[in-house]
């Protein structure tokens, strides 16, 4: 089984629904059960480090059962996700601190994870690569290994400027950015390494240089229009809440730092003609912005956005 060229699969809309369907039924229902949001929050960490496990495992050996296999166990640890996230959404409605799962570092970091391999799933289900998965998934299983061992799990209320609709808004859209950055940034390291060891045998298994630049290019080319939003969105709730547009917050700052890095690697690839280990190159070094935007500024840099550091 060999993959060579970026092709849409030709996918069923009504089945994609089902499944969808399906797994948000099964986490409305789990999350019902008598066990606490860690609990299911740990199981999906647990299934991240399996589906990571069989992504590799299909890396190697190209069977297309283990390809399937590793895509379901994603979805289960997608599933798994997602109870932990409306099981913590009950829980603080129980205390009467009710708000959505993303107000702070714990929280943060296990949605970034959903996203994340939320749309990866999505990609890989429209274009059929799941060699992908390879270089994606073990960053979904390390995002929520750190959210699970170094993360406070404390429900606590939320500081008043978060009490807001803005939070559901500016968030999602963030960490949408985040998700696809994400992505792009797997196919980018696929694609160096390719590059690198061109001659070797483990290299020859990934697919095209031409179909991982595409899809590097592809990832980011459709969250960053909804980077831009969070930016947007993130100034008209920061005049809501503090006053004024933008203060200089150091995540503010670095959050316009990503969008400029990858607005100048579009720039490059459609308007220059850059391709292949120049742009690849540029998304590494984006994703590390990325990095320093979410981990650095939250933990190190106390600002206005301090409160994402518990």
């Amino acid at each position: 089984m060999k993959e060579v060229a970026v092709q849409k699969k030709r996918i069923s809309l009504s089945t994609d629904i089902l499944f969808v369907i399906g797994g948000v039924a099964t986490a409305v229902f789990l999350s019902l059960l008598p066990y606490e949001n860690t609990f299911w929050y740990k199981s999906a960490m647990l299934a991240y480090g399996l589906a990571s496990l069989v992504y590799l495992s299909y890396l190697l050996i190209r069977e297309r059962i283990l390809g399937n296999v590793a895509t379901g166990v994603l979805f289960l640890a997608l599933t798994l996700n997602l109870t932990g996230m409306v099981r913590r959404s009950i829980e603080s409605y129980q205390m009467g601190v009710f708000h959505p799962p993303w107000s702070n570092l714990f929280e943060a970091l296990t949605f970034w994870s959903f996203i994340a391999g939320a749309v990866y799933l999505v990609i890989e289900r429209r274009y059929g690569f799941k060699l992908i998965g390879a270089f994606v998934v073990p960053l979904l299983f390390f995002t929520s290994a750190f959210a699970i061992f170094k993360a406070s799990h404390e429900i606590t209320p939320l500081m008043p400027a978060l009490r807001s609709y803005w939070l559901y808004l500016h968030v999602v859209t963030a960490f949408t950015g985040y998700a696809g950055f994400t992505v792009a940034f797997g196919g980018a390291v696929a694609y160096l390494i390719k590059e690198h060891f061109k001659d070797k045998k483990f290299a020859k298994i990934l697919p095209s240089k031409e179909v991982l630049d595409e899809i590097t290019y592809k990832s980011i080319a459709i969250v960053f229009p909804i980077w831009t939003a969070s930016i947007i969105l993130g100034a008209a709730w920061a005049n809501e809440a503090w006053g004024g547009y933008w203060s200089w917050d150091p995540k503010e700052v670095w959050s316009l730092i990503v969008w400029l890095f990858f607005g100048a690697y579009l720039h490059a690839r459609q308007l220059m003609g850059w391709r292949g280990k120049r742009v690849a190159w540029m998304v590494v070094f984006g994703f590390i912005t990325v990095l320093i935007c979410f981990f650095a500024i939250n933990l190190y840099f106390p600002g206005l956005h301090s409160y994402a550091t518990e």
